[in-house]
């Protein structure tokens, strides 16, 4: 035993001290020798911090050794770690591999290994959620060939003086475990695949229907064979065109329902121009006329989908269908001046990437929305100085949409003939389910809409879920750490479970979702606390206003009125380029280390003497005067926590001149003194910690991801730099003041 355990820790020290292996003596022209070999060096010694890395590769290593028992249960362990990230896929994680241990644990002889590699893969599909399902295409997608000359490369290049490095001999093993199971396997698994998924799904792609105003659309159908009765249907409108959305339908086809992807207008087999949200109110309620008359269909429709998806919702429900009988509009782009093209009447650099995103071609061109080929893009025309008209010129492309939107900077009516726009939201009387997040880049629309409805419609059976969720978060990707925070344990949800609950009580008369205690339901970050309460107004019954004061070159939030004479002074000098690289490198992470500083005052209020409940967005008015006709102003509030980190609670961003009505531009007098409120920025929830400071960055705004508002009070898409001529000057009085919403416990 002795002489063993020093062989042992020999070869245990020289593995870790050394991370080589020896292949002295082995034949190193026949690879399955080589790495079998390598397999048992490696698993009785190999260590790995990381418990997934470590996992992964000992279920690989003991595959290799043909130890199936040993296999599965690393492979298991992997899927464990995973579990909580994401349920679905980590069910179907290294499925490939475990098909095959399976059948080669009750294969006798090799004549039934065939038969016993079906039947076990009939019980892996049988048992996995239909979103897992749709995953397994991918683990059956391998390159032999690649891999074969991966593996060669390795012996040929990284085997020196006989010996081979640690990460080498892993890489070699599990480049040679795919190959060996692709090899035996893949011929008839994805034939298998094929068919498992024609037995479960009935697929109707590439229909083509005509609306009442010469639209041209595409649909496709999905049905779950085990359904035969007519059925409620689910119907997503999309302009992301991609042949993967066949694999959400099925999703909610599993569920009982017949699910239709409708193709925007111009998108797939389409033949008319993309004209991006100016058809969907009529094309939706022609698609639904079609749906209803289909022998699967028992008249009703319910839609769901995320950003242009749930804006889309919004559209039909203008001109409300007497079929569709509820949306699930998840982070809904409020199309206009809500957030998107614009903010507050500021028009986005964004909004032409995403236009060549959607309109390049039929589909989707991920190729071309590549953030690495659009920030040198808003460079250029930031470090040129040439008007916002001319982005797409220096883009290298015109684009026909993107100078029509620019046309119309207020909420005009181009824009209100998209979406209900004031009493048309009377009239929807349907239940709804709105789902935001507090980081959504769409939450001002989601609650545009949601505040709208309520304003005009005080029986609406309108519901909302908010929490700390980022855009893809809130479409059903949770993240358990956002921007550098990692969110409370009851914030990390199955939102795509509640909202197939969600249809099930609607549809099919079952249970509520248990997470809808109230009509607004929110997660205050910090407290790990759901929370609920029947009116989004019940936030602002009772606030703490600061005054912005400056005091001896010290810039405070006051609880204690300003002297209305006196000021805080900023000058912009918009001639400066030089902060071109700086401002496109800003991640904005929720936390951080320290704030942006240049073009802004940094007011702060004194240590906090009790934590409070911050629920709500923050509102104020700005009491100023400036050398220009107009200004673009933003205003980031921020928790200075105890630990010297910066939290981001919420930002504002919006037009001087549009603060009084979005319909109507009101230039400013140079000079004189006047009052702009703010009010449409985000919404949040969290627990503000004692002795922790409120820090609000209150600036001008100048960017190359904006417009840059010149002030000379012209159309600001049509300033140029030639504009700037004297820096913009700014006086702001001691008697502004920011409100902060306080729940009460």
């Amino acid at each position: 035993m002795n002489k063993l355990f020093i062989i042992y820790f020999f070869c245990f020290m020289q593995l870790v001290f050394c991370q080589k292996i020896s292949l002295k003596g082995i034949d190193r022209t026949n690879t399955e020798i080589v790495v079998k070999y390598l397999a048992v060096q490696l698993s009785d010694v190999y260590q790995e911090k990381d418990s997934a890395t470590y996992y992964d590769n000992l279920f690989r290593l003991n595959m290799v050794k043909e130890n199936a028992e040993w296999s599965l249960f690393y492979l298991n362990s992997l899927r464990n770690i995973y579990i909580k990230r994401n349920s679905a896929s980590s069910k179907a994680m290294g499925s490939q591999f475990e098909i095959y241990l399976k059948a080669i644990k009750k294969t006798k002889n090799s004549i039934d290994f065939e038969k016993l590699y079906e039947e076990e893969f009939r019980k892996k599909y049988e048992e996995l959620p239909v979103k897992a399902k749709n995953t397994l295409p991918k683990y059956f997608d391998f390159d032999v060939k690649k891999a074969e000359k991966e593996i060669h490369d390795i012996l040929i290049k990284k085997i020196k003086n006989d010996s081979i490095g640690i990460e080498d001999a892993i890489q070699l093993c599990r480049k040679y475990n795919s190959i060996n199971v692709a090899k035996k396997t893949f011929n008839f698994a994805k034939p298998l695949l094929k068919k498992l998924d024609k037995e479960n799904f009935t697929v109707y792609d590439s229909i083509r229907i005509s609306t009442k105003n010469q639209g041209d659309l595409t649909l496709s159908v999905v049905l779950y064979n085990k359904t035969s009765k007519p059925q409620s249907t689910i119907l997503i409108n999309t302009i992301y065109s991609d042949d993967t959305n066949i694999n959400e339908a099925k999703e909610y086809a599993s569920e009982g329902y017949a699910c239709v992807i409708l193709n925007t207008r111009g998108k797939y087999l389409s033949v008319n121009n993309t004209e991006p949200f100016e058809h969907e109110t009529e094309d939706i309620n022609d698609a639904i006329d079609w749906i209803i008359r289909q022998p699967w269909s028992n008249k009703k429709v319910g839609m769901i989908g995320g950003s242009y998806l749930g804006f889309s919702q919004w559209a039909a429900a203008k001109k409300i269908h007497p079929s569709l009988k509820t949306i699930i509009p998840q982070a809904p782009v409020g199309v206009g001046v809500m957030d998107f093209p614009m903010n507050n009447n500021i028009f986005t650099s964004y909004a032409l990437r995403w236009l060549n995103y959607v309109t390049n071609n039929k589909m989707t061109d991920y190729a071309g929305f590549d953030e690495e080929k659009w920030n040198p893009v808003y460079k250029m025309w930031y470090e040129s100085g040439q008007s916002f008209k001319k982005l797409d010129s220096i883009s290298g492309k015109q684009n026909v949409i993107f100078q029509r939107w620019l046309s119309h900077p207020n909420n005009d009516k181009y824009w209100q003939n998209m979406i209900p726009y004031k009493k048309e939201f009377s009239k929807i009387n349907i239940p709804i389910l709105t789902i935001t997040g507090y980081y959504d880049s769409d939450q001002l629309g989601a609650l545009y809409y949601l505040k709208e409805h309520y304003k005009y419609n005080s029986n609406a059976d309108h519901y909302l879920i908010i929490g700390p969720y980022d855009h893809s978060g809130v479409q059903g990707n949770v993240k358990n750490e956002l921007k550098g925070y990692k969110i409370d344990e009851v914030a990390n949800i199955d939102l795509n479970k509640i909202c197939i609950e969600w249809f099930n009580y609607v549809l099919k008369g079952k249970e509520k979702p248990s997470l809808l205690k109230d009509k607004i339901n929110y997660q205050t970050m910090n407290t790990n606390q759901w929370k609920s309460t029947s009116c989004i107004d019940n936030f602002y019954k009772q606030k703490l206003k600061f005054y912005l004061e400056s005091k001896k070159d010290t810039l405070f939030l006051s609880t204690s009125r300003g002297n209305s004479k006196t000021f805080s002074s900023l000058k912009i000098d918009f001639t400066d380029r030089s902060d071109v690289d700086e401002l496109l490198a800003l991640k904005y992470n929720i936390i951080e280390n320290s704030i942006y500083s240049k073009n802004n005052l940094i007011f702060s209020t004194d240590a906090l003497d009790k934590s409070f409940e911050f629920s709500g967005n923050f509102s104020g008015e700005l009491k100023f005067a400036i050398n220009k006709k107009d200004c673009d102003i933003y205003a980031n509030l921020y928790e200075l926590m105890p630990n010297g980190k910066y939290f981001l609670l919420s930002t504002y961003l919006g037009r001087a001149s549009y603060a009084e009505s979005s319909e109507k531009r009101n230039l400013l007098t140079p000079n004189k003194r006047e009052t702009v409120s703010i009010y449409n920025n985000e919404f949040v929830s969290k627990k503000i910690e004692k002795g922790s400071k409120l820090i609000l960055a209150l600036g001008i705004n100048k960017s190359p991801l904006w417009q840059v508002n010149y002030g000379t009070g012209k159309d600001v898409s049509e300033e140029t730099i030639a504009d700037a001529k004297e820096p913009l000057e700014i006086k702001l009085y001691n008697d502004s003041y920011i409100e902060i919403p306080v729940m009460q416990n």
